[in-house]
């Protein structure tokens, strides 16, 4: 297992890596991941952006409930980054809003629950994950 890594892109699984807003604004630098398109939940934007790759921008607030509309907008950007190539999910530090909607995503697959997904992520890097953000996407997955 690799150690964790504090405030760098994390690769979660085949083609689906986490980061930081500062991680999608280097890509704009470097691409070592050659990820593809990157699905940003921050309300901040990358300001330097690389040419070739796909940017999509839906904002969540960290400690709201999310809205189902907004929870399958997510899943979708995210199933069409991954056919696209590899995709970076961000927030602003990686820690609660792009980890819990990458655990949704692999849950969603059939990988793995939620709770464990997390957990397994957890193993990777740190994490803070909002408690009322994660219960509002558990009881979407559960619908």
């Amino acid at each position: 297992m690799a150690s964790k890594a504090r405030r760098q892109v994390t690769k979660i699984w085949e083609r689906l890596y986490l980061g930081s807003l500062k991680d999608a604004e280097q890509l704009a630098r470097s691409n070592a991941q050659r990820i593809t398109t990157v699905v940003s939940l921050c309300r901040e934007q990358a300001v330097h952006r690389a040419p070739k790759i796909t940017y999509i921008h839906i904002p969540i607030p960290d400690s709201r409930p999310i809205s189902a509309q907004k929870f399958e907008d997510i899943m979708f950007a995210m199933a069409i980054g991954i056919r696209r190539g590899n995709l970076l999910v961000h927030c602003l530090a990686g820690m609660s809003r792009s980890p819990i909607l990458i655990a949704a995503w692999l849950h969603r697959c059939g990988y793995t629950g939620i709770d464990k997904a997390l957990s397994e992520i957890a193993e990777l890097r740190d994490l803070a994950p909002s408690h009322t953000l994660l219960r509002s996407v558990k009881d979407l997955l559960s619908k």
